[in-house]
């Protein structure tokens, strides 16, 4: 792992834990997707139709004007590397490198993917990606698909953002819609056109449903201004609208990653509860010596009295009778959603991971309604209350990527549940 990433006591707990390869099934493949998406730059993707600025405002957003426009790749990205290259991935799946920068570089005429390294300390946190949308509308569709996958953020570079746009932007996830931006690209030129606030008004509705917000950017005064002189130029990175796209969005790189880090502290928190052999910072917990051996037989006796007391207790405290049926009713539930979407696994080639996702978050939301009609004073009821709980909090770790690995833990996530709910009722 990178040694700037490593600056959190969160992600080395994980890792250590991890390292130590006694965790069991299925938390190991839990804390391992989190270790690697934790880890991971944050995937800033910009995308949009051909001609819409797309590697400019990543050289603006960057400061970084190494890409050039003379690129016809697909994908190009801009990541951290020890040193200045650029790589081309070709379409037999080698790669061919050059030292130095692409707008330098000779590309292959079979390229698929370009890559720009840079032994620039802000990329290890954050990689840059352009994706351009060509082909029909289909094509454009499964590219945008595609895009949205690989996204923690989105910007959508445009010069109008017309119908076909909009009706391309219908179909990406809400998810990613909270963490994506308009940007209206050659803002000067709108300017002086006199259409610049005319298409600001237009879209105003559009943007308050679909993005976090609409930021008009002049992209070269923006380069300028980070790159003319010594140091920033303040009042054209201002004026050029590089300053208001940019606090959003390394604010949302920040909060993103911070959530992140509380999802490993979720994780974390259940890991220990469930196997309380091994502590969260990845010790063997320490083993409570027996009393037998240091107070001598009356302690023996003892404690098989107060043993046969704490079993007297826990039979007094009987599962009140509506919270049986509750959860007989919640285990019902639980293996009807579960079925339909193993179901929905089996007979379906191309699984929707999103809609899998959603309909265990529904599940376990009903769940928990469900749970809401118990006895508030039942010790079971608030005892799965708190399970239930416990299990929307892992649910928030699977949709921090929208995969069929996740959505099969979250389905196993249920099952579990069920179990669970089960040996209560029993």
């Amino acid at each position: 792992m990178n040694q700037a990433i490593r600056i959190n006591p969160v992600i080395d707990r994980l890792e250590n834990i991890l390292g130590r390869g006694d965790i069991p099934a299925p938390y190991d493949r839990w804390g391992a997707r989190l270790l690697a998406h934790l880890t991971k730059p944050v995937q800033v993707v910009v995308t949009g139709l051909a001609g819409s600025g797309k590697s400019t405002l990543i050289e603006m957003m960057s400061a970084q004007p190494v890409i050039g426009q003379h690129l016809e790749v697909p994908i190009i990205e801009l990541a951290y590397g020890e040193k200045e290259r650029g790589l081309f991935e070709r379409q037999d799946g080698s790669m061919t490198s050059f030292p130095g920068f692409l707008k330098d570089c000779e590309c292959p005429q079979d390229s698929i993917r370009a890559r720009q390294e840079l032994p620039d300390t802000k990329l290890i946190s954050q990689t840059f990606v352009e994706i351009g949308l060509s082909g029909d509308l289909a094509q454009k569709r499964a590219i945008l698909s595609s895009a949205c996958e690989r996204a923690d953020i989105i910007i959508w570079c445009s010069q109008e953002f017309s119908q076909e746009e909009q009706h391309l932007w219908a179909s990406v996830p809400d998810q990613i819609k909270d963490h994506s931006f308009l940007v209206l690209t050659m803002a000067d030129r709108q300017l002086m056109r006199d259409v610049l606030s005319k298409n600001i008004a237009r879209l105003e509705s559009i943007v308050a449903d679909e993005f976090m917000g609409l930021y008009p950017v002049a992209t070269i005064q923006g380069i300028a201004a980070q790159t003319s002189g010594e140091g920033l130029n303040q009042a054209l990175w201002t004026s050029s609208g590089g300053k208001h796209l940019m606090e959003p969005v390394l604010r949302q790189i920040k909060q993103g990653r911070g959530a992140d880090v509380d999802q490993a502290r979720i994780f974390l928190d259940r890991l220990a509860a469930r196997t309380p052999e091994v502590d969260v910072e990845g010790r063997e917990a320490p083993q409570m010596p027996d009393p037998i051996a240091i107070d001598g037989p009356d302690t023996k006796e003892k404690s098989e009295v107060a043993t046969r007391a704490d079993d007297v207790a826990v039979d007094d405290v009987a599962p009140d009778a509506r919270s049986v049926a509750l959860l007989s009713e919640a285990v019902d539930m639980l293996q009807q959603r579960a079925r339909e979407m193993l179901d929905e696994m089996d007979h379906n080639d191309n699984l929707d991971a999103g809609a899998i996702l959603n309909s265990c978050t529904e599940a376990m939301s009903s769940l928990a309604g469900l749970l809401d009609t118990a006895p508030v004073n039942d010790p079971t009821a608030q005892g799965v209350r708190e399970d239930v709980q416990e299990g929307e909090e892992m649910l928030m770790l699977f949709q921090l990527e929208y995969s069929e690995e996740a959505a099969l833990d979250a389905v196993t996530l249920l099952l579990q549940m069920r179990k669970e709910l089960i040996d209560k009722v029993v």
